[in-house]
């Protein structure tokens, strides 16, 4: 169903989940936040990964490079390929940009921004197109329409939880889970998976051959790796798990919780399960 054109409108920058990052310059309009969440390494293989802020009325320059996966995590924006209509992405949308196609993203004139972008940052062009502004009369004139299909949902969480809650052994009580993107993707990345758990609800120790990432997106979590203290995670938190390394995550007592998960080195798919931590354990875990 189109939303309508004041769905999803942040006017300020503390009504968005995401820490604000640093402000940035460079090939952007207006104002600009960055924060590095990803770097692709020997250990994950997982595509360099940042999220960025926009301010109403900012955007990128006209640009290329390979391809990527844009997750809305607030408020309303625009992503413009070049020679195509502009497309309204809102909170818990996905979008896929294809290597070497010239686009730009940024915020609508009216609200706040902003985006996860997930890239394959080892591609390199045949051409090297220029990087160039998107003009006030472009931005001011913009032929748009929302971007389909549309994943962004009248809900508590970012991201589309699934309709239904999930229960499993190695959970200790309901949770949910969708996928937001295969791994067919213009990224390279593996498949992502988005996790709701309810309040109070955490799962196994497991092992995960390929090891695992994390990131956080709603609510208050934990992630522990053994033998490692705890580590609480908000919204903008990452959490690794090294390849063959043992862990478990899942919601403070009192809040929901909601990540994406990446199975890094998907080639790897062993997982190995094991007990839960103890009532008492999980009672004494570190304040949220």
């Amino acid at each position: 169903m189109e939303q309508s054109p004041e769905a999803g409108v942040v006017s300020s920058e503390e009504d968005l989940t995401f820490p604000l990052g640093t402000a940035v310059s460079g090939n952007f309009t207006g104002n600009v936040y960055f924060a590095a969440m990803i770097q692709n390494d020997d250990t994950y293989h997982f595509p360099q990964t940042n999220h960025l802020t926009f301010a109403p009325g900012a955007r990128s320059y006209w640009h290329s490079h390979g391809g990527m996966i844009l997750l809305g995590t607030g408020g309303v924006g625009y992503y413009q390929e070049e020679g195509k209509p502009a497309q309204i992405i809102r909170e818990g949308d996905v979008v896929e940009c294809p290597e070497g196609v010239r686009h730009w993203h940024g915020a609508a004139p009216d609200s706040w921004f902003s985006q996860i972008v997930i890239y394959d940052a080892e591609y390199t062009p045949e051409h090297n197109l220029s990087e160039d502004p998107v003009t006030d009369e472009h931005y001011d004139n913009l032929e748009v329409a929302s971007y389909t299909p549309q994943n962004s949902q009248d809900s508590e969480f970012m991201f589309h939880q699934g309709e239904n809650p999930l229960s499993s052994d190695t959970f200790s009580g309901p949770y949910y889970l969708t996928s937001l993107i295969g791994s067919d993707n213009v990224a390279g990345s593996p498949e992502l998976h988005y996790v709701v758990f309810e309040p109070g609800t955490i799962n196994n120790w497991h092992t995960h051959e390929g090891g695992q990432i994390l990131i956080a997106t709603d609510g208050v979590g934990y992630h522990q790796i053994e033998g490692e203290p705890v580590q609480v995670l908000h919204p903008g938190d990452v959490a690794y798990c090294p390849p063959g390394e043992t862990h478990w995550h899942g919601a403070s007592a009192d809040n929901g919780f909601a990540h994406i998960s990446a199975n890094t080195n998907p080639e790897l798919t062993g997982l190995t399960w094991y007990d839960r931590i103890s009532e008492e354990e999980y009672q004494n875990l570190p304040a949220s």
